[in-house]
């Protein structure tokens, strides 16, 4: 028995939802990697190019570039709360804040796009706003962990926190003292990002009480 007419116009509508959505993933993670690369400025076209289809599926699929941004940025609090998940279930606090601050910071650091909106104080974003807001209470759990544990320096805020996150999140190339085969100039050995972590540790050590004061 031959299908109802509604049946059959579902049966070929709902590949083409699929195909829709496929692409709508191909081009965001392309436009997410061009995004890292060349930053908020990248052309629709570099976007499309990577992606394999035409400009005109990545118009279809985001018709201007802040719809765009705001896209890539829902996608980077997702990383932000991942991120959070996983320092927050460590017992150490030390080591939570770590992998938190620098997380946060690497975000930044590796993504030219996300660094330049993150300084234009021009531009308005909910995404931004969001991303924003989902750091800070992460910010204000770790310093308290890190305050009970007493061997942090007592006046030790979650402010304290967020700038260093900015501060890392700042560096350059150069200032990350690797070179772009990943070596580490100053030990010779591999690690694509040795400098980081070294600024990393030194920042973190700048937190702890002086010796002598603890308890």
């Amino acid at each position: 028995m031959p299908l109802p007419p509604e049946d059959t116009r579902d049966a070929v509508v709902r590949p083409l939802r699929r195909d829709a959505q496929r692409n709508r993933e191909v081009v965001l993670a392309a436009a997410r990697r061009m995004f890292a690369l060349h930053g908020a400025e990248c052309s629709f076209e570099h976007i499309a190019r990577d992606a394999g289809v035409g400009v005109g599926t990545v118009y279809r699929r985001f018709p201007d570039r802040r719809t765009l941004i705001e896209a890539i940025l829902e996608q980077r609090v997702v990383d932000v709360d991942d991120a959070a998940a996983a320092a927050l279930r460590l017992d150490d606090p030390w080591a939570a804040a770590r992998l938190f601050i620098g997380a946060a910071a690497r975000m930044q650091l590796e993504d030219r796009g996300l660094r330049e909106l993150l300084h234009d104080h021009r531009f308005v974003s909910v995404g931004l706003a969001l991303l924003r807001e989902r750091i800070r209470p992460t910010a204000e759990e770790l310093a308290a962990r890190l305050r009970d544990d007493g061997a942090a320096r007592p006046d030790l805020t979650a402010e304290d926190l967020v700038v260093l996150i900015r501060m890392l999140g700042s560096l350059t190339p150069g200032h990350e003292a690797s070179d772009p085969a990943g070596t580490d100039r100053a030990t010779g050995e591999p690690g694509r990002h040795t400098g980081f972590e070294r600024y990393l540790g030194l920042l973190l050590d700048a937190l702890r009480r002086p010796p002598g004061h603890r308890g």
